[in-house]
């Protein structure tokens, strides 16, 4: 079986040629792509044509060596990606006559990311700086199920006329109104998972009740890049006048948060607690931080609570300092 490096080559040589006959006149285009909390080597199917504004699909070629290993089958893995590469040219198409960039200001909402995990990809994307975290934006193509969005980057900003304050005002205001935030106490989301598994009302409500300490579940209507809901003043706050205390806020995923009241708790410990469900449950691509954040009740501030040692999410120690201030990059 080839390593990687010999995959790679190999497979950029000969995909082309198990490509459908409509597109032989496209060409492959390979670079380093950054996406979430990873960088991956890319192959990019381009038309003669090719213009910067547009959406074109990719292959990643680390995920697809993956693949390969399962079966050691290199001639089917290229007629998989070759088939996959099809579809999604007509996909890409698709989703191209969708994007209006008069619309763009109605269709730019946020999300939270790690800064030191992704520091590549900001290089290339308006974002700006909260903390260990950074806000960045993505134009919605549709709100549907699945939710269809590109990420923005600086070429796109561009040619939409916006700075990285202007996509920040429009996404502040469009991210609450297509994907509302949502405050749900942690006993009831653990009722409807056992009634949803069959157990009685009665029962579940049992379950539920044997958690002690009030926790609340924070994200959106969507449970998609909910995480940014902790930057809503109004909802945090809410959450720290229920329980009456200052809070602590734990990234559970790019997708949500957790708040405790502080009373009682430690942030080193849970932060020890935020680490291990990282590493241990959730995909790279979802992870948030591995620190914990406090919200201080009478001053209306959210900021660190832990310095961790382990400021990138990959496993992969940094002896970077954590980030300071509400830095914003153009």
């Amino acid at each position: 079986m080839m390593d990687y490096e010999m995959f790679r080559d190999v497979f950029r040589e000969k995909l082309m040629s198990h490509m459908p006959d409509e597109l032989a006149g496209y060409s492959l285009w390979a670079d380093r792509t950054g996406k979430v909390n990873e960088t991956m080597d890319a192959l990019h199917l381009v038309p003669p044509d090719c213009l910067p504004d547009k959406l074109y699909p990719t292959v990643y070629l680390n995920h697809v060596y993956e693949e390969y290993k399962k079966s050691g089958d290199l001639q089917g893995t290229l007629e998989l990606a070759a088939f996959y590469l099809a579809g999604a040219c007509r996909e890409a198409e698709r989703k191209n006559g969708r994007i209006i960039l008069q619309d763009a200001p109605e269709s730019i909402v946020m999300s939270l990311i790690n800064t030191e995990q992704n520091r590549e990809m900001l290089g290339y994307m308006p974002h700006r700086e909260f903390e260990d975290l950074s806000v960045i934006y993505r134009y919605v193509i549709d709100t549907g199920n699945p939710v269809e969005s590109v990420p923005v980057t600086v070429e796109m900003a561009e040619g939409i006329g916006m700075g990285e304050k202007e996509l920040f005002d429009a996404a502040v205001e469009n991210t609450r109104r297509l994907f509302p935030p949502t405050v749900e106490l942690l006993n009831d989301i653990i009722v409807e998972m056992f009634m949803d598994g069959g157990f009685s009302e009665e029962a579940a409500r049992e379950m539920g009740s044997a958690i002690q300490t009030p926790m609340y579940c924070i994200s959106n209507k969507m449970s998609i890049n909910g995480a940014v809901s902790m930057l809503y003043g109004d909802v945090i706050h809410g959450v720290s006048e229920q329980l009456g205390s200052d809070l602590y806020i734990l990234p559970l995923s790019v997708h949500e948060v957790m708040a405790v009241q502080t009373e009682g708790a430690a942030a080193k410990e849970l932060a020890e607690l935020v680490e291990k469900n990282n590493m241990s449950k959730i995909r790279l691509g979802d992870r948030l931080s591995n620190q914990v954040y406090r919200y201080d009740k009478e001053q209306r501030i959210l900021s660190l609570a832990t310095d961790t040692p382990n400021k990138r999410l990959d496993g992969r120690g940094t002896g970077q300092d954590r980030t300071d201030g509400k830095k914003q990059s153009r």
